[in-house]
């Protein structure tokens, strides 16, 4: 039997979505897993991915948010553009809608440092710093690196998550090697910070980089959780309709787990 119910176009459109925000987390977080410093570009896609499904999952909650209290009415293009790109704003937002849910959404002050500078980072290059590049050749005030930003982040990871004996390990390794190499090898190469790297540094880095990202994805699951449980039980609140407004948008985020030992197995996502 072919059936086919009679979904209003909330419904279909935020389907859509759904697919969309997930893929964008998923691919952000996959690229993030395989970026280091001999793999820069990964770090950028892995920004441009993971602000567009952070920004695009919490206008989702908004936009549901706004229906359930409006008669299913969604908010106008200008209401929904007024909240731009800022990643911050959007999170305190939606801290709010939270709350109005009774649903534990933490408030960006209880975050710990490195998810508080996570949200930040995001929020800058949603705005402004994803043409950092293009706008430095032009003008000195291009705002903050955002390789550079991350590699201060990486290195609060470092020292933060990453035991001293891994850290020991890696550039031990990287010491004897570049010791054994380095009167027959030239290094030309920078780090995030765009400063020169020796030797050792560039061997060192990738190992470093490879710790660090696990945790950062840690990390951001620890930020996507709550708001997956959060736009969970928004969906929910559809069933009290005799056709549902919306679909069960946590069924696209299925995936997002925050278990320590799972995350910093996983190197590719969904």
């Amino acid at each position: 039997m072919n059936h086919n119910a009679n979904y209003p176009p909330s419904f279909l459109l935020l389907q859509q979505e759904g697919h969309l925000i997930s893929s964008c987390l998923a691919l952000g977080l996959t690229e993030l897993r395989a970026a280091n410093v001999h793999n820069k570009g990964a770090f950028y896609s892995s920004l441009l991915n993971i602000s567009v499904g952070m920004e695009r999952l919490m206008k989702a909650i908004i936009i549901m948010q706004h229906m359930l209290n409006n008669d299913l009415l969604a908010p106008t293009k200008n209401q929904l553009k007024n909240y731009g790109h800022n990643i911050i704003e959007l999170y305190d937002e939606c801290v709010k809608i939270s709350i109005s849910n009774k649903v534990k959404l933490p408030n960006r002050r209880s975050l710990n440092n490195i998810n508080q500078k996570l949200l930040e980072l995001l929020s800058d290059f949603a705005q402004t710093t994803r043409y950092h590049n293009l706008d430095a050749l032009s003008t000195q005030q291009a705002g903050k690196d955002p390789l550079e930003h991350w590699g201060k982040i990486m290195l609060l990871i470092l020292e933060q998550d990453v035991t001293k004996q891994q850290r020991g390990k890696i550039l031990k390794t990287a010491r004897m090697v570049a010791s054994n190499i380095d009167d027959m090898t030239m290094t030309i190469m920078q780090g995030l910070n765009k400063q020169p790297l020796t030797t050792e540094e560039a061997l060192a880095l990738p190992g470093l980089h490879d710790q660090a990202v696990g945790y950062a994805v840690l990390h951001l699951m620890n930020i996507f959780s709550p708001i997956r449980d959060l736009i969970s039980e928004l969906s929910r609140l559809a069933y009290g309709f005799d056709v549902a407004p919306f679909p069960q948008m946590q069924e696209f985020l299925e995936w997002i787990y925050d278990d320590r030992q799972y995350v910093l197995r996983k190197r590719k996502w969904p």
